[in-house]
């Protein structure tokens, strides 16, 4: 071969190396490009909704509460805070209860008007709680949030007020006035997305949170980089002790039943996710029907494990019963039918709260005012209504009484 062939050849061939190379340089190149697209795409929050989903009651049920007896419940458990210093988690968990279409004819009553305003309207919650009392709303790196659980001027719960603010329909532009100026009930939403860890000690609301306000059902990522969607949260909620955790892990399994009826209206979950959380739900059923007493309560032990009577002397057992039979009844009024426990379990639960509730003294209404709030809206959505939906007549309380 002559040397000009043999140049030819080297030529073609450094030539396709060449090629070959920068081919491979563009293909990294556009990978890399795709991948960060990805991962930027992943960082973004979800779009949110205008207006929240709703999850409203499917079942009325007489033989679990009458229509009279319904009436003397409710009657009792108006929210009666009309004044100064009302606690915020009374508050918030009375505007759950009650809705934003709430009012009342007993002068001590606050609207659901009035209980929104003070949540989200720092003049308002100042006029209540003082000038020298901190603001329930503040600013951090993320937004904005509600203190939680730093004294009675705060929320008891993590995202509790805000998951609150999702059930009665609060808008996401919804006008919110802090201490440094005004915003919105979305700024509150981000904030809850761009903190949210799978590791934080609540995350129950958060999820109703994001179910109920998310017009999306793809992943995000969170600060720490995890990524998140609402299989990863359900796997989450049903991977803890069932009886672990705030209100006896009650909360777990509202969210879990919010995140079932919202898949129904907007698919959130895998089919397998769902069929995982159906799974679920009919275990704790069961164990909630084979652990009930005879008189129809359920206690903190719900799942049957001995009571550990040292640490339940610090406790009233009335109180304890109230919260748990009154928790476990309201996240069956909106579950799917596949869920529920057998009519009978219904009856005696609904039949006992509607008594002991009959016969509390006011100072324990009072007292026990968050834990009957789930209690009584229980039995209104049992009756296919919310509770402002139910008109309300009777003798007001004496002044002596409040």
């Amino acid at each position: 071969m002559s040397p000009q062939a043999m140049s030819l050849k080297s030529r073609l061939k450094l030539a396709g190396f060449l090629c070959f190379h920068l081919l491979l340089v563009g293909v990294v190149i556009t990978w890399g490009a795709i991948r960060f697209q990805s991962w930027e795409l992943q960082k973004q929050l979800p779009e949110l909704r205008l207006n929240p989903l709703s999850v409203t009651p499917q079942y009325n049920r007489p033989e679990i509460v009458s229509d009279e007896e319904l009436v003397k419940v409710l009657y009792r458990l108006q929210p009666r805070f009309r004044g100064k210093s009302p606690q915020i988690n009374h508050v918030d968990h009375a505007l759950r209860f009650w809705g934003i279409e709430a009012g009342f004819d007993d002068h001590l009553s606050l609207s659901g008007i009035e209980m929104r305003d003070i949540l989200l309207d720092h003049r308002r919650f100042g006029d209540v709680w003082g000038e020298k009392t901190d603001p329930l709303l503040v600013h951090n790196q993320y937004g904005v949030r509600p203190r939680v659980q730093e004294g009675l001027a705060t929320s008891s719960h993590e995202d509790h007020t805000l998951a609150t603010l999702a059930e009665v329909g609060t808008p996401a532009d919804y006008p919110v006035v802090t201490s440094e100026g005004e915003t919105s009930v979305s700024a509150l939403i981000e904030e809850t997305m761009r903190s949210f860890t799978l590791n934080q000690i609540e995350y129950e609301w958060s999820a109703v949170v994001f179910a109920l306000y998310l017009n999306t059902a793809r992943d995000w990522m969170t600060t720490e980089g995890q990524y998140i969607n609402f299989d990863v949260i359900s796997e989450r909620i049903m991977r803890q002790h069932p009886v672990k955790g705030v209100c006896y892990g009650n909360h777990r399994l509202h969210a879990l039943v919010i995140l079932l009826r919202v898949d129904e209206q907007t698919p959130i979950l895998t089919d397998s996710g769902r069929a995982k959380i159906v799974k679920y739900l009919q275990g704790i059923t069961s164990l909630l029907v084979k652990n009930q007493s005879e008189e129809g309560y359920w206690d903190k032990n719900w799942d049957g494990q001995p009571l550990d009577q040292t640490s339940e002397q610090k406790f009233n057992p009335v109180a304890s019963r109230v919260l748990a039979t009154g928790h476990a009844m309201e996240w069956w009024s909106l579950a799917p039918p596949e869920v529920l426990p057998p009519d009978q379990t219904l009856e005696k639960a609904g039949q006992w709260l509607v008594e002991t509730i009959k016969e509390m003294p006011e100072s324990e209404i009072k007292a026990s005012y968050t834990f009957l709030s789930h209690a009584g809206r229980a039995l209104a959505l049992w009756r296919g209504k919310f509770p402002h939906q139910i008109e309300l007549s009777g003798p007001g309380p004496s002044t002596d009484d409040l």
